[in-house]
């Protein structure tokens, strides 16, 4: 009987498909769980390649010294190990790899979280990981590598906190003892929300036009949540000035008038002669001639 090489053909492509889906396929775990729970209580934001905020997050305050972070975007991510709720250094074998702008966040700047994840295959303990991305922006100085010289632009700060826990942990964390670890590290504040709704999109890229406050390092203006709260008010306009009095009638001379008559209407003479009983006093546009005090004549 010949051999129907076709058919065994379409038979082992099929097991072969069926394998190759059956190993893509990774059954769900209590790690996974885990996550999405904390994704639920941490609204993730959502940032383009550019650093724009395509629409943030829940917001959090820094609480721990000693968090490295690196510009935003970056080649190469460093992550900060949290072991008993202290943030740990980095290894110093790794410090020539760092970034000239690395920056040590401090406590009470903002932050979203842009990233959870954990990682608990093929490593001697469990690491629950928080990438956090700061909604202000520092003033950072790189090298211009084709032409020499350097530069400034105003960067977001980007670092994942790898929380370490012994082996086996994270499949029976619940989402509350896991928050408790975040909180000690990252805490929420309900201010900083209402703030956040009220601003709508509150962390837009100010890129390449961004003004750097000289005492925090905060972005100051185009849609960023300062760190006091919301803006001020802008100050009022001054009042407008008052209109023009109505012009009066134009002065008037006549004769007899005294000469504190005459210089209160038409104000102090440029130049006066006296001759005995008369004097003549010059004016801008006219002579006037006074006998015993008195006008007697107009030119």
């Amino acid at each position: 009987m010949p051999v129907c090489w076709s058919a065994i053909r379409k038979v082992t492509l099929g097991i072969f498909s069926v394998v190759t889906l059956a190993a893509s396929i990774k059954p769900a775990t209590a790690q996974d769980a885990l996550v999405a729970g904390l994704e639920k209580k941490y609204r993730i934001s959502e940032i383009n390649t550019q650093g724009v905020v395509a629409r943030p997050g829940t917001v959090l305050t820094v609480e721990a010294d000693g968090i490295n972070a690196e510009p935003y975007p970056t080649l190469i991510t460093f992550e900060n190990p949290v072991v008993d709720g202290q943030v740990k250094q980095r290894s110093k074998g790794l410090g020539f790899l760092k970034s000239n702008n690395l920056q040590i966040l401090q406590p009470g700047q903002k932050v979203y979280i842009t990233k959870i994840n954990d990682d608990t295959q093929g490593s001697k303990e469990d690491s629950l990981k928080i990438t956090i991305l700061t909604t202000d922006a520092v003033l950072a100085t790189f090298t211009n590598g084709a032409y020499g010289g350097q530069y400034q632009a105003a960067k977001r700060y980007s670092t994942t906190l790898a929380f370490k826990e012994p082996k086996g942990t994270l499949s029976q964390l619940s989402v509350d003892d896991a928050s408790k670890l975040i909180d000690a590290i990252l805490s929420v504040n309900p201010a900083d929300q209402v703030r956040a709704r009220e601003a709508g999109v509150v962390a837009r890229s100010c890129e390449p036009h961004c003004a750097v406050s000289t005492t925090t390092g905060n972005v100051i203006g185009q849609a960023v949540i300062p760190q006091g709260g919301p803006p001020a008010p802008a100050p009022l306009p001054p009042p407008p000035a008052p209109a023009d009095a109505p012009a009066g009638p134009p002065p008037t001379i006549e004769l007899g008038q005294t000469k504190d008559q005459v210089q209160t209407a038409f104000g102090t003479p440029t130049r006066i002669v006296k001759l005995g009983t008369k004097e003549i006093e010059y004016f801008k546009d006219m002579k006037v001639t006074f006998v015993n005090g008195k006008v007697t004549d107009v030119q």
